[in-house]
């Protein structure tokens, strides 16, 4: 089997899944935005064949890149980079090539196209419009009320996400966002209560295996109070009845946008207007994410992605013995590290429930709290009892401070 894959050193992640790919056998070729002779070691030896393109949004410089790689032709295009996941869509529809068609690809990127579809399904969404103007967006508030939410069509996470209040709040958000005609932005209702993520992993006939975690406090939230230690818990609580109306409404997602041989990452709310669907990525969740879905499972998680985007039948499935999470300590301000307290006292208490973790040295440069989850300060850990890990993240973030300055 000839696998071309895009984007494959934009991570270590990146990795995991070229990986998986190898231990199956496959010719794993790839496209990347640098030059060979920048490609990481740890990729290189991955990878039989490689082009760099420094426009891999578009898909005729795709198609050129990959005419040069393609002996014997490819059997699979895949990728995990969001930007990416409709390019390569339309790179398989070019060249004859299974895998997730264009037109799930590009609902899956338009959060208002998707959830518009989604409703025709009866999948519970909050409303939500494109608006290119000023006067589009006072519309929808007048409609539907604040608070709102105005964020990117085709956005990533939180990133240039907004909650706004009021017509003052939502006219400062327009203007960073700028939206036109040609260029609209998304704008929705605000849904309270807690957020969470589910994901999948789906073969020929569907969902082969899912996971559900939960974000300590909301995406948003987090990204705006540096204080805040947010936490990212994956239960192994799935098969409960009380995941029954999760698991079910995440497979009908998956059924109704007909994806197969493919990832899903999809964000939910549950609060007092119910189980709401947020939005869904045609990928693997970012942020090391499938890492923990096999250090709780105790399974390789990449070769199953591959087994599973491949048709080929899965080996091991996942057996919920660990809940996993990961908490994140932010530095008291941008700048340098100065140093670390409580994290001897926080060692002896959490013991081998910590399986990873980074601790920057006095004198590195902090990162800034755009940048992700797993920067600057983190613990990953690992516990039978799901209750017991959410207690000991909660006993990370309020005992391990980072000093900056």
């Amino acid at each position: 089997m000839h696998v071309l894959f895009l984007a494959p050193d934009t991570h270590i992640y990146n990795h995991g899944f070229l990986r998986g790919l190898k231990s199956l056998g496959a010719k794993v070729s790839a496209i990347g935005m640098t030059g060979k002779d920048r490609l990481s070691p740890e990729a290189k030896a991955l990878l039989d064949g490689y082009r760099g393109c420094d426009r891999m949004l578009e898909v005729d410089a795709l198609q050129r890149a990959a005419k040069e790689l393609a002996t014997p032709s490819f059997d699979r295009i895949e990728t995990i980079d969001e930007p990416l996941v409709e390019p390569a869509a339309a790179l398989r529809e070019r060249l004859g090539v299974p895998g997730l068609p264009l037109r799930t690809a590009q609902l899956c990127r338009d959060k208002v196209r998707m959830k518009e579809f989604l409703r025709e399904h009866n999948i519970p969404c909050a409303q939500s419009a494109a608006i290119a103007n000023e006067q589009e967006a006072h519309a929808f508030a007048e409609r539907e009320g604040y608070p709102l939410i105005v964020k990117p069509i085709a956005g990533f996470g939180s990133l240039s996400t907004f909650r706004v209040g009021n017509q003052q709040e939502l006219e400062a958000a327009l203007k960073k966002l700028k939206p036109r005609a040609g260029h609209p932005i998304a704008i929705e209702e605000f849904i309270e209560g807690h957020e969470g993520f589910f994901d999948t992993l789906c073969d020929t006939q569907g969902v082969r295996y899912d996971f559900a975690a939960h974000y300590f406090p909301g995406c948003l939230e987090a990204a705006q109070q540096r204080w805040i230690s947010p936490q990212i818990a994956v239960t192994n609580r799935i098969d409960l009845a009380s995941y029954r109306e999760l698991r079910d409404m995440a497979h009908r997602v998956v059924e109704a946008l007909g994806i197969r041989n493919s990832a899903t990452h999809m964000e939910w709310f549950f609060g007092p207007k119910g189980l709401k669907f947020s939005e869904i990525g045609a990928r693997p969740a970012g942020e090391k994410i499938w890492d923990m879905y096999g250090v709780a499972n105790e399974l390789d998680i990449y070769r199953e992605w591959a087994l599973g985007i491949t048709g080929q039948p899965g080996e091991k499935p996942p057996n919920r013995r660990f809940a996993a999470g990961s908490v994140q300590i932010r530095p008291n301000q941008d700048g340098t590290f100065t140093g670390h307290r409580g994290v001897e006292a926080a060692l002896q208490r959490c013991g081998e429930a910590i399986y990873e973790k980074s601790i920057p040295a006095a004198g590195s440069p902090t990162k800034g709290l755009d940048k992700g989850w797993l920067i600057n300060t983190w613990f990953r850990l690992r516990h039978e009892n799901y209750d017991t890990l959410r207690e000991l993240m909660t006993l990370l973030g309020e005992t391990v401070k980072s000093d900056a300055r």
